[in-house]
């Protein structure tokens, strides 16, 4: 089903009989008229007889709780959606939740029950190894089945991809299915050869890979392989324009007697590696003019005829990629979307450049290149040093240790961004080098420090915002937890504000507040960014991205929350004025992370924590890089 194994959803929990099917009614619109009122009414009423009156369209035993015409509409609407309601009440007798026989549909069509009786391991896609284990058991699955062998190795392999490294050594993954098997060692091998066998573990140079990875992996590296040794299929794309390479000198010198900012020669390589390779990369740390970069491949891009897309994974940060270069951005979600409908140009008069590339996941760069034809041209940009994906997987990271692949690095800081200092310490800090960092004082700009422990963070945070109150300032965090964490940090400016203020809920007139998923029809996306403007009759109104919206609580329920303090995830992408980076004691505040929160300050950043946790996070290197994956060009 989900054969990337990265669970979309969280894991469902063991539910008393009942509670899927009535979830199942409630929530599908196929039920008109049925909520959770009504639909557990049914359940309390017929019990596990509502799965018989349902399928032998017993209308007049629903009419005793339905109006007649409503029992008919849910009698119709069962027998339309029969492949999935069988799923369902097979889910719903084996004590799996119910929203995954919607997923299991969808893949195996009115075969999904027989597959899952067939070999209920097929499950640990979406489901845990405990659920599908006890699940199996109940079916008759006995210990030494080979199915539950290859089904341990495979979830030993998916515990990994969580873990987002995409090959596992073989020693450590013996270990773990071994005990998923509850087993020896050598029966965790012998079940390794019977996974190999079945194709559900591919060998690779470092271990083993579930499928999809593997998959992925290869798919990448074939593409990109072919990008750079395809043969002169079609004119090179100069030649075609009737143009030569002293006319892309020519179109340079004229761009710099036109720029406010002349073209370094590192910038004025990379224009030219973009307009004669099909897959290159852009890298560079703060201050060192890939927007300019990507302003002057603009202009070569419209002079050369190639149709550019300008493509982040964050909406906030497509959106700062469009004002920077003053020319469209969207999603890569979105762009994705619009491939997928044939609504995109993806020939080889095709640009396509990903900004924030450190951001990319194995599964969006193997999307990305499936829906691009090979004559496309693909630029990635970005910082090597920044946090890796969220989702599994390495390839920025990895693809810029190819010798094959065309890239520039961006290594000159530029006047302009020199002032305040902050390219020279986040430079310090890329290379694991402690930089001075002054005491912090109100209005000095730069970088400065402000040493304290845990527990004061909160009231030096209020101590800054008070200093700076008219100005841009975004709390850049690592963790949720904890006294100086997100949440508490959240909860903690939210009080402070909300005193004689309108509230609903968790939020107050002028909370700061963060939309947390891409909304297509709204032209939101996670990581939009705003304030809420007032509150009356039960709705907020909110300006996200410059816009006003007017929402219910159900529109933003579990859709938006408070942005005193964000994660650095979330931040990624996004610039501000002024950053304050709390200093927390977590596995996840490592170099990378603090490295990329500094960079999302334009004028003043202010640390704050203990200096021996500042000068360890520094020193040690990046436990966020350190995963294993096989992919290699």
């Amino acid at each position: 089903m989900n054969h990337w194994r990265g669970r979309a959803a969280p894991q469902p929990q063991l539910l008393p009989k009942g509670k899927h099917v009535v979830r199942f009614l409630a929530g599908r619109p196929e039920f008109a008229g049925i909520g959770p009122a009504t639909a557990q009414r049914l359940w309390d009423t017929f019990g596990e007889n509502l799965y018989r009156i349902l399928g032998d369209g017993a209308v007049d035993l629903l009419a005793e709780i339905l109006p007649r015409t409503q029992a008919e509409i849910v009698c119709d609407a069962w027998a339309n959606q029969r492949a999935i309601t069988d799923t369902v009440v097979f889910f719903d007798e084996n004590g799996i939740g119910g929203h995954l026989a919607r997923k299991a549909v969808d893949f195996w069509g009115e075969e999904a029950v027989a597959k899952v009786r067939e070999n209920p391991f097929r499950l640990l896609t979406v489901c845990s190894w405990k659920q599908v284990d006890h699940m199996a058991r109940a079916m008759g699955f006995g210990p030494g089945d080979p199915r539950r062998q290859v089904g341990a190795v495979e979830a030993a392999l998916y515990e990994r991809l969580d873990e987002k490294h995409t090959v596992t050594p073989e020693e450590v993954l013996l270990k773990r299915a071994a005990r998923l098997l509850g087993a020896s060692q050598e029966a965790a091998r012998q079940a390794l050869g019977a996974a190999v066998e079945d194709g559900a573990a591919i060998p690779a140079a470092a271990g083993y890979q579930p499928a999809g990875a593997a998959y992925a992996e290869r798919y990448i590296e074939e593409r990109i392989r072919a990008a750079l040794e395809a043969p002169e299929r079609q004119k090179d794309l100069l030649a075609e324009r009737e143009t030569s390479p002293p006319a892309v000198e020519a179109f340079l010198g004229l761009y710099n007697t036109r720029a406010e900012y002349p073209l370094t020669d590192e910038q004025a390589e990379a224009v030219r590696m973009v307009l004669r390779s099909r897959f290159s990369i852009v890298t560079g740390g703060a201050g060192v003019g890939k927007t300019t970069t990507l302003k002057a491949i603009h202009g070569a891009a419209s002079r050369f005829g190639l149709h550019v897309y300008q493509l982040a994974l964050a909406g906030r940060a497509a959106q700062r990629m469009s004002d920077a270069t003053e020319q469209a951005a969207q999603t890569i979600a979105s762009w994705l979307s619009q491939a997928s409908r044939r609504e995109a140009e993806t020939g080889a008069h095709t640009l396509v450049v990903v900004d924030e590339a450190s951001m990319l996941d194995l599964p969006t760069l193997y999307r990305l290149l499936f829906h691009l034809d090979e004559d496309a041209r693909v630029l990635l940009v970005g910082d090597v040093a920044q946090l890796p994906p969220i989702g599994f997987g390495l390839t920025l990271h990895r693809l810029v240790e190819s010798l094959r692949i065309p890239q520039v690095e961006l290594t000159r800081i530029l006047r302009a961004d020199e002032t305040t200092g902050i390219p020279l310490v986040s430079r310090t800090i890329r290379a694991g080098q402690v930089p001075p960092l002054p005491d912090y004082e109100a209005g000095r700009l730069g970088c400065s420090f402000i040493g304290c422990c845990q527990s004061d963070i909160i009231s030096e945070i209020e101590r800054i915002r008070d200093d700076l109150r008219d100005e841009e300032t975004q709390i850049v965090g690592a963790t949720y937890v904890g006294p100086a964490g997100i949440d508490a940090i959240n909860t903690h400016f939210h009080r402070y504000n909300s005193h004689g203020k309108p509230r609903m809920g968790r939020f107050a007139v002028d909370d700061p507040v963060i939309w947390l998923e891409n909304d297509y029809e709204r032209q939101l996306w996670n990581g939009s960014m705003g304030r809420v403007l007032s509150v009356q009759g039960g709705r907020l109104e909110v300006c996200l991205d410059g816009r006003t919206f007017d929402l219910d609580r159900d529109e933003f329920a579990g859709r938006l929350d408070l942005a005193y303090a964000i994660s650095t995830h979330k931040a990624q992408g996004s610039q501000w004025g002024t950053v304050i980076v709390p200093l927390v004691p977590n596995r996840l505040m490592d170099r990378a992370l603090l490295y990329t929160a500094l960079t999302r300050a334009q004028q003043r950043v202010v640390v704050i924590g203990h200096g021996e946790l500042l000068e360890k996070i520094v020193t040690h290197a990046p436990a966020s890089l350190m995963r294993d994956v096989a992919l290699s060009v």
